[in-house]
């Protein structure tokens, strides 16, 4: 099965898109796929800057994004684009770990149908990072969970529509891998 790396572009150890990629990481792993969450928050990166030495932590991370087979990716919408704490987790990485992998994209915002942007910014960005991203993607509000932290109905179809696209994109490659 796939090794799946999930991580979260939030810095709020509680925040909506951690709960989501626990969501995802529970479904994968019943289905026999093996994951690992990346929050942001537990990292301890620096600001990046291509003359600061890499940490063993920032080691650790890399190897396990080069080391995994996809990735569903996770971040609030700040100001109608991605988390600057997860494009610095990015900065940090050689693009070698997302090459020709599979990616999923979510998004979390504070009001309904906000986040496309989020979206659209981190599709260019693993773009050109040579990553395949699929195009099913969500991105859901506080609104859309309830109280028993479920989502709504649209938002879980939605939800459901996403991990299927990344199983079956997942699937496909490793029945074409050369």
């Amino acid at each position: 099965m796939a090794k799946i790396v999930l991580i979260n572009g939030s810095m709020n150890p509680n925040s909506l898109g951690k709960k989501l990629l626990n969501m995802a990481s529970r479904t994968l792993q019943k289905k026999g796929h093996d994951t690992e969450i990346i929050c942001v928050c537990d990292t301890n990166f620096p600001l990046y800057s291509p003359v600061v030495p890499l940490t063993e932590e920032m080691n650790i991370v890399s190897e396990k994004i080069k080391a995994a087979d996809a990735f569903i990716i996770s971040s609030p919408e700040y100001h109608g684009g991605y988390s600057g704490a997860l494009k610095n987790l990015l900065d940090y990485q050689d693009g070698s770990g997302f090459k020709n992998k599979t990616i999923a994209l979510m998004s979390t915002s504070g009001g309904m149908r906000s986040g496309i942007n989020t979206l659209n910014s981190m599709r260019l960005i693993f773009r050109s990072l040579h990553a395949h991203v699929i195009p099913q993607q969500i991105s859901v509000c506080e609104k859309e969970l309830s109280e028993n932290n479920e989502l709504s109905e649209e938002a879980q179809s939605q939800f459901k529509s996403v991990l299927l696209g990344l199983l079956q994109e997942v699937s496909y490659r490793f029945q074409h891998r050369s």
